[in-house]
Protein backbone atom coordinates (compact mmCIF):
# COMPACT_ATOMS: atom_id res chain seq x y z
CA UNK A 1 0.00 0.00 0.00
CA UNK A 2 1.04 3.36 -0.89
CA UNK A 3 2.30 5.86 1.58
CA UNK A 4 -0.56 9.17 2.00
CA UNK A 5 2.46 11.22 0.68
CA UNK A 6 3.39 9.25 -2.07
CA UNK A 7 -0.17 8.92 -3.05
CA UNK A 8 -0.83 12.57 -2.92
CA UNK A 9 2.27 13.53 -5.28
CA UNK A 10 0.84 10.86 -7.89
CA UNK A 11 -2.91 12.63 -7.63
CA UNK A 12 -1.09 15.93 -7.84
CA UNK A 13 1.06 14.85 -10.95
CA UNK A 14 -2.03 12.87 -12.58
CA UNK A 15 -4.40 16.16 -12.84
CA UNK A 16 -3.39 19.31 -14.60
CA UNK A 17 -5.70 21.93 -15.02
CA UNK A 18 -4.89 25.03 -16.86
CA UNK A 19 -7.52 28.14 -16.18
CA UNK A 20 -7.89 31.19 -17.54
CA UNK A 21 -8.89 34.38 -16.17
CA UNK A 22 -12.38 35.25 -16.41
CA UNK A 23 -14.79 38.45 -15.38
CA UNK A 24 -18.11 37.84 -14.34
CA UNK A 25 -18.81 35.60 -11.22
CA UNK A 26 -20.91 32.23 -12.17
CA UNK A 27 -23.67 30.71 -9.83
CA UNK A 28 -20.83 28.89 -7.76
CA UNK A 29 -20.99 32.31 -5.17
CA UNK A 30 -24.44 30.66 -4.16
CA UNK A 31 -22.22 27.97 -2.38
CA UNK A 32 -21.09 30.46 0.11
CA UNK A 33 -24.37 30.35 1.36
CA UNK A 34 -24.57 27.24 2.84
CA UNK A 35 -21.18 27.72 4.19
CA UNK A 36 -21.27 28.81 8.21
CA UNK A 37 -19.44 25.63 9.70
CA UNK A 38 -16.25 26.22 9.16
CA UNK A 39 -15.65 29.94 9.31
CA UNK A 40 -12.95 32.02 7.76
CA UNK A 41 -11.14 28.70 6.70
CA UNK A 42 -14.57 27.70 4.98
CA UNK A 43 -14.90 31.18 3.53
CA UNK A 44 -11.02 30.90 1.37
CA UNK A 45 -11.69 27.75 0.05
CA UNK A 46 -14.98 29.10 -1.26
CA UNK A 47 -13.26 31.93 -2.55
CA UNK A 48 -10.54 29.24 -4.10
CA UNK A 49 -13.03 27.37 -6.21
CA UNK A 50 -14.74 30.96 -7.39
CA UNK A 51 -14.21 30.60 -11.04
CA UNK A 52 -15.00 33.68 -13.61
CA UNK A 53 -16.50 33.73 -17.09
CA UNK A 54 -15.92 35.92 -20.30
CA UNK A 55 -17.98 39.33 -19.98
CA UNK A 56 -20.78 39.19 -22.08
CA UNK A 57 -20.49 35.09 -23.12
CA UNK A 58 -23.61 33.64 -22.40
CA UNK A 59 -24.10 31.20 -18.81
CA UNK A 60 -25.92 28.24 -18.79
CA UNK A 61 -28.26 29.62 -15.45
CA UNK A 62 -30.63 31.57 -18.42
CA UNK A 63 -31.15 28.56 -20.30
CA UNK A 64 -32.20 25.85 -17.54
CA UNK A 65 -35.53 26.27 -15.55
CA UNK A 66 -37.05 25.18 -12.41
CA UNK A 67 -33.31 24.09 -11.15
CA UNK A 68 -32.88 22.60 -7.34
CA UNK A 69 -31.04 24.34 -4.86
CA UNK A 70 -28.92 22.66 -2.04
CA UNK A 71 -32.18 23.96 -0.33
CA UNK A 72 -34.45 22.49 -1.91
CA UNK A 73 -32.51 19.22 -1.97
CA UNK A 74 -32.61 19.65 1.96
CA UNK A 75 -36.64 20.26 1.98
CA UNK A 76 -36.90 17.12 0.07
CA UNK A 77 -34.98 15.16 2.51
CA UNK A 78 -35.95 14.56 6.14
CA UNK A 79 -32.18 15.24 7.06
CA UNK A 80 -31.05 17.61 9.45
CA UNK A 81 -27.86 18.83 9.25
CA UNK A 82 -25.87 20.66 11.54
CA UNK A 83 -23.05 22.29 10.58
CA UNK A 84 -22.05 23.95 13.64
CA UNK A 85 -19.23 23.33 15.76
CA UNK A 86 -19.60 24.22 19.82
CA UNK A 87 -17.25 26.42 21.66
CA UNK A 88 -16.69 23.45 23.70
CA UNK A 89 -16.23 20.82 20.27
CA UNK A 90 -13.28 23.60 19.96
CA UNK A 91 -11.83 23.99 22.93
CA UNK A 92 -8.83 21.75 23.75
CA UNK A 93 -7.22 23.86 27.10
CA UNK A 94 -8.39 22.62 31.00
CA UNK A 95 -7.16 23.15 33.91
CA UNK A 96 -4.34 21.17 35.10
CA UNK A 97 -4.39 21.87 39.12
CA UNK A 98 -7.79 20.70 39.13
CA UNK A 99 -7.55 17.85 36.68
CA UNK A 100 -7.63 14.02 37.86
CA UNK A 101 -4.51 12.33 36.74
CA UNK A 102 -4.39 9.05 36.19
CA UNK A 103 -1.40 6.94 35.79
CA UNK A 104 -1.47 3.75 33.87
CA UNK A 105 1.15 1.23 35.16
CA UNK A 106 1.09 -2.01 33.08
CA UNK A 107 -1.46 -4.00 34.72
CA UNK A 108 -2.60 -0.77 37.05
CA UNK A 109 -3.72 2.49 37.72
CA UNK A 110 -2.95 5.18 39.81
CA UNK A 111 -5.45 7.97 40.19
CA UNK A 112 -4.54 11.20 41.84
CA UNK A 113 -8.20 13.50 42.41
CA UNK A 114 -11.92 11.74 43.07
CA UNK A 115 -14.16 10.90 40.00
CA UNK A 116 -12.51 7.51 39.50
CA UNK A 117 -11.33 4.66 40.46
CA UNK A 118 -9.40 1.54 39.69
CA UNK A 119 -9.81 -1.74 40.07
CA UNK A 120 -6.79 -4.00 38.46
CA UNK A 121 -6.52 -3.06 34.86
CA UNK A 122 -10.07 -1.33 34.79
CA UNK A 123 -10.42 2.47 35.25
CA UNK A 124 -14.22 3.54 35.98
CA UNK A 125 -14.87 7.49 35.58
CA UNK A 126 -18.04 8.07 36.95
CA UNK A 127 -18.28 11.59 37.70
CA UNK A 128 -18.10 15.35 35.68
CA UNK A 129 -14.29 16.48 35.38
CA UNK A 130 -11.22 16.32 33.26
CA UNK A 131 -9.18 13.15 33.42
CA UNK A 132 -5.38 13.19 31.95
CA UNK A 133 -4.22 9.77 31.29
CA UNK A 134 -0.65 8.75 30.78
CA UNK A 135 1.29 5.89 30.54
CA UNK A 136 0.72 1.70 29.70
CA UNK A 137 -2.36 -0.35 30.33
CA UNK A 138 -1.83 -3.80 28.68
CA UNK A 139 -5.10 -5.53 28.20
CA UNK A 140 -7.29 -3.03 30.03
CA UNK A 141 -9.97 -0.87 29.83
CA UNK A 142 -10.90 2.59 30.23
CA UNK A 143 -14.64 2.97 31.22
CA UNK A 144 -16.68 6.50 31.42
CA UNK A 145 -20.36 5.41 33.39
CA UNK A 146 -21.23 8.95 34.55
CA UNK A 147 -24.56 11.03 34.95
CA UNK A 148 -27.09 11.64 32.10
CA UNK A 149 -26.01 15.22 32.52
CA UNK A 150 -22.02 14.78 33.15
CA UNK A 151 -19.95 16.08 30.14
CA UNK A 152 -16.47 14.41 30.76
CA UNK A 153 -13.26 15.39 29.58
CA UNK A 154 -10.45 12.62 28.58
CA UNK A 155 -7.27 14.12 27.93
CA UNK A 156 -5.05 11.72 26.25
CA UNK A 157 -1.18 12.56 26.95
CA UNK A 158 0.84 9.24 25.42
CA UNK A 159 -1.23 6.76 26.08
CA UNK A 160 -0.56 2.93 25.19
CA UNK A 161 -3.56 0.96 25.57
CA UNK A 162 -4.65 -2.29 24.93
CA UNK A 163 -7.78 -4.66 25.18
CA UNK A 164 -8.10 -8.21 24.52
CA UNK A 165 -11.98 -8.70 24.95
CA UNK A 166 -12.97 -5.23 24.57
CA UNK A 167 -13.17 -1.86 23.45
CA UNK A 168 -10.27 -0.26 25.24
CA UNK A 169 -12.51 3.23 25.86
CA UNK A 170 -16.19 2.22 27.05
CA UNK A 171 -18.54 5.46 27.35
CA UNK A 172 -20.81 3.57 28.68
CA UNK A 173 -23.12 6.62 29.66
CA UNK A 174 -22.96 10.92 29.84
CA UNK A 175 -23.91 13.52 28.60
CA UNK A 176 -21.19 14.27 26.61
CA UNK A 177 -17.55 13.04 26.10
CA UNK A 178 -14.40 15.40 25.11
CA UNK A 179 -10.97 13.12 24.28
CA UNK A 180 -8.34 15.57 23.33
CA UNK A 181 -5.19 14.23 22.02
CA UNK A 182 -2.63 16.11 24.13
CA UNK A 183 -0.22 18.73 21.57
CA UNK A 184 3.11 16.59 20.79
CA UNK A 185 1.59 13.26 22.13
CA UNK A 186 1.14 10.08 20.25
CA UNK A 187 -1.36 7.72 21.68
CA UNK A 188 -1.71 4.18 20.55
CA UNK A 189 -5.24 1.78 21.06
CA UNK A 190 -5.69 -1.65 20.04
CA UNK A 191 -8.29 -4.59 20.81
CA UNK A 192 -8.53 -8.44 19.93
CA UNK A 193 -10.49 -10.37 17.59
CA UNK A 194 -13.52 -11.44 19.59
CA UNK A 195 -15.62 -9.12 22.05
CA UNK A 196 -17.01 -10.64 25.11
CA UNK A 197 -20.42 -8.71 25.99
CA UNK A 198 -20.72 -7.42 29.30
CA UNK A 199 -23.73 -5.51 29.17
CA UNK A 200 -26.93 -5.14 26.93
CA UNK A 201 -24.60 -2.59 24.72
CA UNK A 202 -23.09 -3.95 21.87
CA UNK A 203 -20.24 -2.92 21.78
CA UNK A 204 -17.80 -2.95 18.34
CA UNK A 205 -15.46 -0.54 18.62
CA UNK A 206 -11.73 0.85 19.57
CA UNK A 207 -13.38 3.89 21.17
CA UNK A 208 -17.04 2.82 21.84
CA UNK A 209 -19.30 5.39 23.03
CA UNK A 210 -23.18 5.72 24.16
CA UNK A 211 -22.82 9.42 24.28
CA UNK A 212 -22.15 12.48 21.81
CA UNK A 213 -18.40 11.98 21.29
CA UNK A 214 -15.82 14.82 20.25
CA UNK A 215 -12.28 14.73 19.94
CA UNK A 216 -9.97 17.73 19.48
CA UNK A 217 -6.20 18.31 20.31
CA UNK A 218 -3.66 18.48 18.41
CA UNK A 219 -1.53 15.23 18.99
CA UNK A 220 -1.27 11.56 17.22
CA UNK A 221 -3.96 8.80 17.78
CA UNK A 222 -2.89 5.36 16.43
CA UNK A 223 -5.74 2.73 16.75
CA UNK A 224 -5.85 -1.16 15.19
CA UNK A 225 -9.51 -2.24 15.55
CA UNK A 226 -9.10 -6.45 15.15
CA UNK A 227 -12.52 -6.89 16.15
CA UNK A 228 -15.04 -4.57 14.09
CA UNK A 229 -14.80 -0.75 14.43
CA UNK A 230 -11.94 1.78 15.19
CA UNK A 231 -14.33 4.78 16.67
CA UNK A 232 -17.75 4.03 16.86
CA UNK A 233 -20.69 6.52 18.47
CA UNK A 234 -24.12 5.72 19.23
CA UNK A 235 -24.80 9.49 18.83
CA UNK A 236 -22.47 12.44 17.35
CA UNK A 237 -18.87 12.08 16.20
CA UNK A 238 -17.43 15.03 16.27
CA UNK A 239 -13.51 15.53 15.00
CA UNK A 240 -12.28 18.83 15.34
CA UNK A 241 -8.52 18.41 15.32
CA UNK A 242 -5.68 15.91 15.26
CA UNK A 243 -3.80 13.35 13.57
CA UNK A 244 -5.57 9.85 12.85
CA UNK A 245 -3.99 6.39 11.70
CA UNK A 246 -6.78 4.00 11.87
CA UNK A 247 -6.58 0.72 10.74
CA UNK A 248 -10.13 -1.41 11.96
CA UNK A 249 -12.01 -4.18 9.97
CA UNK A 250 -15.08 -2.47 9.73
CA UNK A 251 -15.54 1.10 9.77
CA UNK A 252 -13.03 3.36 10.51
CA UNK A 253 -15.44 6.37 11.90
CA UNK A 254 -18.91 5.46 12.35
CA UNK A 255 -21.84 7.40 14.58
CA UNK A 256 -25.05 6.40 13.94
CA UNK A 257 -26.35 10.31 14.83
CA UNK A 258 -23.65 12.09 12.25
CA UNK A 259 -20.04 12.43 11.62
CA UNK A 260 -18.74 15.85 11.44
CA UNK A 261 -14.94 16.76 10.13
CA UNK A 262 -13.69 20.34 10.99
CA UNK A 263 -10.16 19.63 10.46
CA UNK A 264 -7.37 16.76 11.07
CA UNK A 265 -5.27 14.83 9.22
CA UNK A 266 -7.13 10.96 8.28
CA UNK A 267 -4.84 8.29 7.30
CA UNK A 268 -8.04 5.19 7.54
CA UNK A 269 -7.24 1.39 6.15
CA UNK A 270 -10.16 -0.64 6.32
CA UNK A 271 -10.75 -4.36 4.76
CA UNK A 272 -14.12 -4.99 4.98
CA UNK A 273 -16.18 -1.53 6.06
CA UNK A 274 -16.36 1.59 5.12
CA UNK A 275 -13.75 4.81 6.11
CA UNK A 276 -16.20 7.07 7.52
CA UNK A 277 -19.79 5.93 7.66
CA UNK A 278 -23.41 7.47 9.80
CA UNK A 279 -26.83 5.91 9.10
CA UNK A 280 -29.43 5.59 11.61
CA UNK A 281 -32.22 3.11 10.53
CA UNK A 282 -34.53 4.90 13.68
CA UNK A 283 -34.63 8.08 13.00
CA UNK A 284 -34.65 9.56 9.59
CA UNK A 285 -33.60 12.97 10.44
CA UNK A 286 -30.12 11.52 11.15
CA UNK A 287 -27.19 9.54 9.72
CA UNK A 288 -25.47 11.84 7.78
CA UNK A 289 -21.49 12.96 6.97
CA UNK A 290 -20.84 16.78 7.37
CA UNK A 291 -17.18 17.67 6.37
CA UNK A 292 -15.61 21.20 6.19
CA UNK A 293 -11.92 20.30 6.40
CA UNK A 294 -8.90 18.20 7.23
CA UNK A 295 -7.08 16.12 5.52
CA UNK A 296 -8.89 12.72 4.56
CA UNK A 297 -7.08 9.63 2.89
CA UNK A 298 -9.03 6.27 2.43
CA UNK A 299 -6.30 4.05 1.76
CA UNK A 300 -7.88 0.72 1.22
CA UNK A 301 -11.87 -0.32 2.34
CA UNK A 302 -14.88 -1.02 0.74
CA UNK A 303 -16.60 2.49 0.62
CA UNK A 304 -15.18 5.43 1.03
CA UNK A 305 -17.76 7.64 2.87
CA UNK A 306 -21.17 6.51 3.36
CA UNK A 307 -24.20 8.01 4.89
CA UNK A 308 -27.74 8.82 4.16
CA UNK A 309 -26.68 12.51 3.29
CA UNK A 310 -23.07 13.72 2.79
CA UNK A 311 -21.89 17.22 2.53
CA UNK A 312 -18.91 18.38 1.48
CA UNK A 313 -17.89 21.98 2.40
CA UNK A 314 -13.98 21.64 2.29
CA UNK A 315 -10.95 19.67 3.05
CA UNK A 316 -8.52 17.78 0.84
CA UNK A 317 -10.06 14.31 0.49
CA UNK A 318 -8.64 11.01 -1.08
CA UNK A 319 -10.59 7.88 -1.73
CA UNK A 320 -9.24 4.47 -3.21
CA UNK A 321 -11.90 1.45 -2.42
CA UNK A 322 -12.60 -1.40 -3.93
CA UNK A 323 -16.81 -0.82 -4.24
CA UNK A 324 -18.47 3.16 -4.18
CA UNK A 325 -16.00 6.38 -3.42
CA UNK A 326 -19.09 8.62 -1.67
CA UNK A 327 -22.50 6.87 -1.34
CA UNK A 328 -25.60 8.38 -0.49
CA UNK A 329 -27.95 5.25 0.93
CA UNK A 330 -30.03 5.17 4.13
CA UNK A 331 -30.44 2.12 5.90
CA UNK A 332 -33.16 0.78 4.98
CA UNK A 333 -31.75 0.68 1.35
CA UNK A 334 -28.33 -0.26 2.30
CA UNK A 335 -30.38 -3.39 4.51
CA UNK A 336 -32.74 -4.01 1.33
CA UNK A 337 -29.82 -4.19 -0.85
CA UNK A 338 -27.75 -6.44 0.76
CA UNK A 339 -30.61 -8.69 1.31
CA UNK A 340 -31.67 -8.89 -2.31
CA UNK A 341 -28.32 -8.61 -3.99
CA UNK A 342 -29.18 -5.21 -5.98
CA UNK A 343 -26.72 -3.88 -8.53
CA UNK A 344 -25.27 -0.76 -8.50
CA UNK A 345 -24.35 -0.31 -4.84
CA UNK A 346 -27.91 1.02 -3.20
CA UNK A 347 -31.22 -0.40 -2.16
CA UNK A 348 -34.22 -0.01 -4.44
CA UNK A 349 -32.05 0.90 -7.62
CA UNK A 350 -34.59 2.22 -9.30
CA UNK A 351 -36.65 4.24 -7.15
CA UNK A 352 -35.33 8.15 -6.11
CA UNK A 353 -34.88 7.91 -2.27
CA UNK A 354 -35.01 11.38 -1.41
CA UNK A 355 -33.87 11.05 1.79
CA UNK A 356 -30.93 10.69 0.49
CA UNK A 357 -28.57 13.30 -1.52
CA UNK A 358 -24.63 14.17 -1.62
CA UNK A 359 -23.87 17.69 -1.91
CA UNK A 360 -20.40 18.94 -2.75
CA UNK A 361 -19.84 22.67 -1.86
CA UNK A 362 -15.97 22.86 -1.88
CA UNK A 363 -12.57 21.09 -0.84
CA UNK A 364 -10.71 19.19 -3.58
CA UNK A 365 -11.91 15.42 -3.97
CA UNK A 366 -9.89 12.57 -5.64
CA UNK A 367 -12.03 9.10 -5.88
CA UNK A 368 -10.39 5.81 -7.05
CA UNK A 369 -13.30 3.37 -6.95
CA UNK A 370 -14.06 -0.11 -8.44
CA UNK A 371 -17.69 0.42 -7.59
CA UNK A 372 -19.28 3.51 -8.40
CA UNK A 373 -17.14 6.73 -8.49
CA UNK A 374 -19.95 8.82 -6.48
CA UNK A 375 -23.19 7.28 -6.18
CA UNK A 376 -26.30 8.53 -4.41
CA UNK A 377 -29.60 6.80 -4.24
CA UNK A 378 -31.34 10.63 -4.05
CA UNK A 379 -29.87 13.58 -5.75
CA UNK A 380 -26.26 14.98 -6.55
CA UNK A 381 -25.84 18.35 -5.61
CA UNK A 382 -22.42 20.45 -6.73
CA UNK A 383 -21.81 24.24 -6.43
CA UNK A 384 -18.32 24.37 -5.99
CA UNK A 385 -14.65 22.69 -5.19
CA UNK A 386 -12.79 20.13 -7.41
CA UNK A 387 -13.70 16.85 -8.54
CA UNK A 388 -11.83 13.89 -9.93
CA UNK A 389 -12.87 10.57 -10.21
CA UNK A 390 -11.83 7.67 -11.61
CA UNK A 391 -14.54 5.00 -12.46
CA UNK A 392 -14.94 1.26 -12.51
CA UNK A 393 -13.96 -0.59 -15.44
CA UNK A 394 -17.04 -2.81 -15.73
CA UNK A 395 -19.58 -2.04 -17.07
CA UNK A 396 -22.09 -3.36 -13.97
CA UNK A 397 -20.69 0.49 -12.12
CA UNK A 398 -20.30 3.83 -13.48
CA UNK A 399 -17.99 6.95 -12.33
CA UNK A 400 -21.32 8.80 -11.74
CA UNK A 401 -24.58 6.84 -10.37
CA UNK A 402 -27.88 8.43 -9.10
CA UNK A 403 -31.24 7.45 -8.96
CA UNK A 404 -32.96 10.94 -8.48
CA UNK A 405 -31.25 13.95 -10.38
CA UNK A 406 -27.47 15.34 -10.36
CA UNK A 407 -27.08 18.89 -10.71
CA UNK A 408 -24.04 21.08 -11.20
CA UNK A 409 -23.98 24.90 -10.67
CA UNK A 410 -20.06 25.87 -10.26
CA UNK A 411 -17.27 23.86 -9.66
CA UNK A 412 -14.23 21.35 -11.52
CA UNK A 413 -15.61 17.98 -11.73
CA UNK A 414 -13.89 15.09 -14.08
CA UNK A 415 -15.57 11.62 -14.16
CA UNK A 416 -13.43 8.58 -16.14
CA UNK A 417 -15.10 5.11 -15.93
CA UNK A 418 -16.53 2.56 -17.92
CA UNK A 419 -19.47 3.25 -20.62
CA UNK A 420 -21.85 0.93 -20.04
CA UNK A 421 -24.37 2.60 -17.22
CA UNK A 422 -22.59 6.12 -17.52
CA UNK A 423 -24.64 8.80 -16.22
CA UNK A 424 -24.17 12.42 -17.06
CA UNK A 425 -25.78 15.66 -14.98
CA UNK A 426 -29.49 16.58 -15.14
CA UNK A 427 -30.41 19.11 -17.70
CA UNK A 428 -31.60 21.26 -14.86
CA UNK A 429 -27.95 22.34 -14.07
CA UNK A 430 -26.47 25.94 -14.56
CA UNK A 431 -22.83 24.86 -15.42
CA UNK A 432 -22.21 23.43 -19.13
CA UNK A 433 -21.23 19.63 -18.67
CA UNK A 434 -19.86 17.00 -21.55
CA UNK A 435 -20.59 13.03 -21.63
CA UNK A 436 -18.80 11.50 -24.21
CA UNK A 437 -18.34 7.51 -24.99
CA UNK A 438 -15.14 7.07 -26.69
CA UNK A 439 -15.43 3.96 -29.34
CA UNK A 440 -13.33 1.72 -27.89
CA UNK A 441 -11.76 1.83 -24.30
CA UNK A 442 -8.60 3.63 -23.31
CA UNK A 443 -6.16 1.51 -21.76
CA UNK A 444 -4.84 2.60 -18.21
CA UNK A 445 -2.15 5.41 -18.33
CA UNK A 446 -3.80 7.16 -21.47
CA UNK A 447 -4.40 10.91 -21.40
CA UNK A 448 -7.76 12.84 -22.14
CA UNK A 449 -7.16 16.36 -23.26
CA UNK A 450 -9.93 19.36 -23.14
CA UNK A 451 -9.36 21.54 -25.47
CA UNK A 452 -11.22 24.79 -26.98
CA UNK A 453 -11.40 26.19 -30.12
CA UNK A 454 -7.92 28.45 -29.40
CA UNK A 455 -5.98 24.94 -28.48
CA UNK A 456 -6.07 26.21 -25.00
CA UNK A 457 -5.95 23.36 -22.80
CA UNK A 458 -9.05 23.16 -20.52
CA UNK A 459 -8.93 19.41 -18.50
CA UNK A 460 -5.99 16.91 -18.76
CA UNK A 461 -5.92 13.83 -17.07
CA UNK A 462 -4.75 10.76 -17.10
CA UNK A 463 -6.30 7.85 -15.52
CA UNK A 464 -4.74 5.07 -13.54
CA UNK A 465 -7.16 2.56 -15.12
CA UNK A 466 -9.00 1.53 -18.61
CA UNK A 467 -11.84 4.00 -19.22
CA UNK A 468 -14.39 4.57 -21.91
CA UNK A 469 -16.48 6.98 -20.93
CA UNK A 470 -15.45 11.01 -20.08
CA UNK A 471 -18.00 13.51 -17.88
CA UNK A 472 -16.23 17.23 -17.93
CA UNK A 473 -18.23 19.89 -16.37
CA UNK A 474 -16.17 23.64 -15.64
CA UNK A 475 -17.16 27.09 -15.51
CA UNK A 476 -15.38 27.48 -18.57
CA UNK A 477 -17.77 25.57 -20.69
CA UNK A 478 -19.82 27.82 -22.55
CA UNK A 479 -23.18 27.45 -25.19
CA UNK A 480 -22.36 26.66 -28.51
CA UNK A 481 -18.75 26.43 -28.06
CA UNK A 482 -16.93 23.82 -30.08
CA UNK A 483 -14.33 21.81 -28.03
CA UNK A 484 -11.52 19.08 -29.16
CA UNK A 485 -11.68 16.08 -27.04
CA UNK A 486 -8.51 13.62 -27.04
CA UNK A 487 -7.91 10.44 -25.89
CA UNK A 488 -4.80 8.90 -27.11
CA UNK A 489 -5.25 8.20 -30.68
CA UNK A 490 -9.35 9.04 -30.78
CA UNK A 491 -9.94 12.65 -31.12
CA UNK A 492 -13.49 13.99 -31.16
CA UNK A 493 -15.01 17.59 -31.76
CA UNK A 494 -18.22 18.40 -29.45
CA UNK A 495 -20.38 21.58 -29.81
CA UNK A 496 -22.28 22.21 -26.40
CA UNK A 497 -25.42 22.64 -27.94
CA UNK A 498 -26.70 22.25 -24.39
CA UNK A 499 -26.64 22.48 -20.63
CA UNK A 500 -25.78 18.62 -20.97
CA UNK A 501 -24.55 17.43 -24.35
CA UNK A 502 -23.70 13.63 -24.51
CA UNK A 503 -22.79 11.36 -27.22
CA UNK A 504 -24.50 8.22 -24.56
CA UNK A 505 -27.27 6.66 -24.24
CA UNK A 506 -29.46 8.16 -21.11
CA UNK A 507 -28.34 5.55 -19.03
CA UNK A 508 -28.62 4.63 -15.60
CA UNK A 509 -31.68 5.89 -13.66
CA UNK A 510 -31.48 9.57 -13.27
CA UNK A 511 -30.49 10.41 -16.63
CA UNK A 512 -31.12 13.80 -18.79
CA UNK A 513 -27.82 13.76 -20.63
CA UNK A 514 -28.41 15.67 -23.62
CA UNK A 515 -27.64 14.77 -26.98
CA UNK A 516 -24.21 15.26 -28.83
CA UNK A 517 -24.03 17.88 -31.43
CA UNK A 518 -21.08 17.33 -33.67
CA UNK A 519 -21.25 20.43 -36.38
CA UNK A 520 -24.86 19.63 -36.30
CA UNK A 521 -24.61 15.70 -36.82
CA UNK A 522 -26.41 13.30 -35.34
CA UNK A 523 -23.59 10.83 -32.91
CA UNK A 524 -23.01 8.27 -35.22
CA UNK A 525 -23.50 4.64 -33.80
CA UNK A 526 -19.23 4.17 -33.47
CA UNK A 527 -20.07 6.23 -30.42
CA UNK A 528 -22.44 4.28 -28.59
CA UNK A 529 -21.88 2.73 -25.39
CA UNK A 530 -19.84 -0.79 -25.77
CA UNK A 531 -20.28 -4.11 -24.75
CA UNK A 532 -22.33 -3.18 -21.28
CA UNK A 533 -24.88 -5.60 -19.75
CA UNK A 534 -28.60 -3.95 -19.75
CA UNK A 535 -30.30 -4.42 -16.17
CA UNK A 536 -32.35 -7.19 -17.97
CA UNK A 537 -29.24 -8.98 -18.70
CA UNK A 538 -29.59 -8.24 -22.08
CA UNK A 539 -25.63 -7.05 -24.38
CA UNK A 540 -25.45 -3.71 -25.46
CA UNK A 541 -23.61 -4.08 -28.73
CA UNK A 542 -19.87 -4.10 -29.11
CA UNK A 543 -17.55 -2.10 -31.12
CA UNK A 544 -20.21 0.16 -32.64
CA UNK A 545 -22.23 -2.80 -33.69
CA UNK A 546 -26.11 -2.59 -33.98
CA UNK A 547 -27.85 -5.52 -32.77
CA UNK A 548 -28.50 -8.06 -35.11
CA UNK A 549 -32.58 -8.34 -36.33
CA UNK A 550 -33.67 -11.28 -37.89
CA UNK A 551 -34.35 -10.57 -41.61
CA UNK A 552 -38.22 -11.83 -41.26
CA UNK A 553 -38.54 -10.50 -37.81
CA UNK A 554 -41.86 -8.19 -37.90
CA UNK A 555 -42.16 -4.73 -36.67
CA UNK A 556 -45.54 -3.34 -34.98
CA UNK A 557 -48.29 -2.50 -37.04
CA UNK A 558 -47.72 0.95 -36.33
CA UNK A 559 -44.43 0.66 -37.61
CA UNK A 560 -43.86 -2.21 -39.51
CA UNK A 561 -40.75 -3.12 -41.83
CA UNK A 562 -42.42 -5.00 -45.17
CA UNK A 563 -39.77 -7.65 -46.06
CA UNK A 564 -38.13 -7.85 -49.33
CA UNK A 565 -37.73 -3.99 -49.31
CA UNK A 566 -41.30 -3.46 -50.07
CA UNK A 567 -42.50 0.44 -49.37
CA UNK A 568 -44.11 0.58 -46.38
CA UNK A 569 -47.80 1.11 -46.03
CA UNK A 570 -48.70 5.11 -45.71
CA UNK A 571 -49.63 4.68 -42.18
CA UNK A 572 -46.68 2.62 -41.08
CA UNK A 573 -43.54 3.57 -40.29
CA UNK A 574 -41.48 6.08 -41.84
CA UNK A 575 -40.35 5.98 -45.65
CA UNK A 576 -36.84 5.14 -46.34
CA UNK A 577 -36.11 8.80 -47.59
CA UNK A 578 -37.27 10.16 -43.71
CA UNK A 579 -34.28 11.10 -41.39
CA UNK A 580 -34.68 8.39 -38.07
CA UNK A 581 -32.93 8.80 -34.83
CA UNK A 582 -30.48 6.57 -33.79
CA UNK A 583 -31.19 4.52 -30.92
CA UNK A 584 -30.23 6.38 -27.50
Amino acid sequence: MQPAEEKKGMVSNMINIKRRKWKSMVAVLAAAAFITGCGSEQGNNAQEVTQEVAAGEQTASDSASGVQTQESLSAESQIEIDKEFTASDLDVGYEESTAVKVTLNGDSAEISGNGAKAEGNVVTISDEGTYVLSGVLTDGQIIVDAEDTDKVQLVLNGVTLSASDSAPIYIKNADKVFITLEEGSENTLTDGAEYVQTDDNEVDAVIFSKADLTINGSGVLNITGNYKHGIASKDDLVITGGTFNITAVKDALNGKDCVKIKEGIFNLTVTDGNGIQSKNGDDATKGYVYICGGEINVLNGQEGIEGTALVIDGGTIDITVQDDGLNAASASSSEETEETGGFGGGGSEMANDTNCYIAINGGSLTIDAGGDGIDSNGSIYVTGGTTYVTGPADNGNSGLDYNGSAQITGGIFVVTGSSGMAQGFSDSSTQYSLLYNLASAASAGTETTLTDADGNVIISVTPKKQYQSVLISTPELQKDATYTLTSGDQTAEITLSGVVTSNGQQSGFGGGQGKMNRDGERPDVSQMPQGGERPDGTQTPADGEMPDIPSDAEMPEDGQTPPDGQTPPENGGPSQDDETELPE
